[in-house]
């Protein structure tokens, strides 16, 4: 199938997991895949594993430095997106007493935090048919003043 031919599409978290599984999916139907991950040996290794239609940037998300570097690779390599999955997430598993505040901060930075920051960077750079269908409508705009 080649359902997503043509298309270019970023997964964060990319390197392992849900986000490497889509990833391979993606490819398989046609997508240029780009995914992310912390490290540069994990990223090669997806890369390496999902084959000549994926390539990778090292890109930590709980870094707005680093989305924001991200987001201009990506500009600069490939132009537009026609997709984003989130996909970057961390936990802390420990026993909720043990639970620290730099391990909850680090957890919201991620997931919360990382998640916000890359969408809202990246939508500037979605295709116009992606962004449009991924934008829910605004107010409706049909009232009249009397």
């Amino acid at each position: 199938m080649n359902r997503f031919f043509g298309k270019t599409i970023l997964i964060t978290g990319g390197t392992s997991g849900m986000g490497l599984a889509t990833a391979h999916r993606l490819v398989a139907e046609g997508a240029h895949v780009i995914v992310t991950g912390r490290t540069r040996a994990r990223v090669d290794s997806a890369v390496k594993e999902l084959g000549s239609n994926a390539s990778g940037i090292v890109a930590d998300a709980a870094d707005l430095g680093a989305v924001e570097a991200l987001m201009e690779t990506v500009r600069d390599r490939h132009g537009q997106l026609d997709g984003l999955f989130a996909n970057a997430g961390t936990g802390t598993f420990l026993p909720f007493e043990n639970i620290t505040e730099p391990d909850f901060d680090h957890g919201i930075d991620v997931n919360f935090k990382g998640v916000f920051f890359t969408v809202q960077r990246h939508c500037r750079y979605w295709r116009t048919e992606a962004r449009s269908s991924s934008t829910p409508p605004g107010p409706s705009t049909g009232a009249t003043a009397s």
